[in-house]
């Protein structure tokens, strides 16, 4: 079971679970294991046909204070959301949405994270493509700087995030904006945020979530042709704490964040990052955009057919 503590340096909290040592991996290739999210007798979606599936996770990071859930995205074992119909894909939408509204209400959360760690380099331990929902019984220290900061100033993302905006930008439709962002934490970092303030995801209209997930799957398709294979990388949807007192100051985003910075090279996380939480960047965010935004146009012009 996860206990969580406290660390007394700094105050931030950290669940900690040996269960999780032994949480089944069926990344390898020529992997034997049976995979636990394809239907079948035994598996965590059994027989019953789905569109996706959602369910706790059997070696959780939070169990009450908390939850932790998985999002299959499909039961086709190689169905990436990069390649999903967008139909298909606004599904996912609607239960990550439908899981936030569920989890915000409960006493013993405090965040819903939904992400999803594509690829084994970046810790997906299962291949059939998945993402995550973490509902933290705590504000986790990214949450608490930019709740900090969102009280103390003007909606960042409202401004634009920083100079130089029509440089980094690489897609701007009626109701979302795609750009590089100002001080990217990792090399080819991008974050998409609606043009109108949502704290969240529940208001957020079903023609706008359409052109969301159509972004989405755009930037994964770009990314992928720019790297030349199936990229790792982190998806992460910031959304308001759920019981903050200033929530409605938060601007709902999501950031894509890669872990390569480069063709065949590795942004490894080292002593700066890992010591002391100062990010050390490789590459500009005006060049990031530069490179990426034709395959970002490219690849969305389809959608617009």
């Amino acid at each position: 079971m996860p206990e969580i503590r406290q660390d007394p340096l700094t105050g931030a909290w950290i669940s900690l679970s040996g269960d999780r040592q032994i949480r089944p991996l069926t990344v390898s290739a020529g992997n034997a294991t049976p995979c636990p999210f394809c239907p079948g007798p035994g598996t965590e979606v059994g027989t019953e046909p789905f569109e996706v599936a959602v369910f706790d996770n059997r070696f959780p990071a939070f169990d009450a204070p908390g939850h932790s859930e998985i999002v299959v995205y499909a039961a086709d074992h190689w169905a990436d959301l990069a390649t999903l119909p967008l139909s298909h894909a606004q599904a996912i939408w609607d239960a990550w949405c439908d899981r936030t509204q569920c989890l915000n209400r409960r006493a013993d959360v405090a965040q819903v994270f939904v992400f999803e760690n594509r690829g084994k380099k970046v810790g997906a331990s299962i291949a059939h493509p998945h993402g995550q929902i973490y509902a933290y019984p705590f504000l986790p220290p990214r949450m608490v700087s930019e709740t900090i900061r969102g009280s103390n100033s003007h909606c960042a993302l409202c401004l634009g995030d920083g100079p130089d905006l029509g440089a980094r930008t690489l897609l701007s439709t009626p109701d979302w904006q795609l750009i590089a962002p100002w001080a990217a934490r990792m090399p080819f970092q991008l974050t998409l945020y609606p043009l109108k303030h949502h704290c969240d995801m529940i208001p957020i209209p079903e023609s706008s979530a359409k052109e969301a997930m159509a972004i989405i799957q755009t930037v994964y398709q770009a990314y992928d042709a720019y790297f030349g294979h199936r990229t790792a990388l982190v998806l992460a949807l910031y959304q308001a704490p759920a019981h903050h007192f200033g929530r409605e100051q938060y601007h709902l985003r999501f950031d894509f964040l890669p872990i390569e910075r480069g063709r065949d090279k590795i942004k490894y996380l080292a002593g700066s990052e890992l010591a002391m939480g100062a990010f050390v960047g490789d590459m500009l965010p005006e060049t990031v955009a530069h490179r990426l935004r034709p395959l970002v146009e490219a690849a969305f012009a389809r959608y617009l057919i």
